[in-house]
């Protein structure tokens, strides 16, 4: 098919290449919605968590040096 060895050999990947990607179990859309919901929300919580603690923190550095 193809006389230079450097691109016999990277069709060769690609076709073993998508062989695998045929044996892989991909997640349902409904398994991906709920992953994502789950990683959302706790971005979300994680954030508030975070801005709360940086207002506590500025809050009590600003009490003890008068600002």
């Amino acid at each position: 098919m193809c006389k230079e060895p450097g691109l016999k050999k990277i069709i060769e990947f690609l076709k073993e290449s998508r062989l695998e990607l045929k044996k892989v179990n991909w997640p349902s859309r409904e398994e991906v919605l709920t992953s994502t919901r789950v990683v959302i929300i706790s971005i979300l919580i994680i954030a508030a968590v975070i801005a709360l603690m940086d207002y506590v923190i500025k809050t009590i550095i600003f009490s003890i040096i008068g600002g």
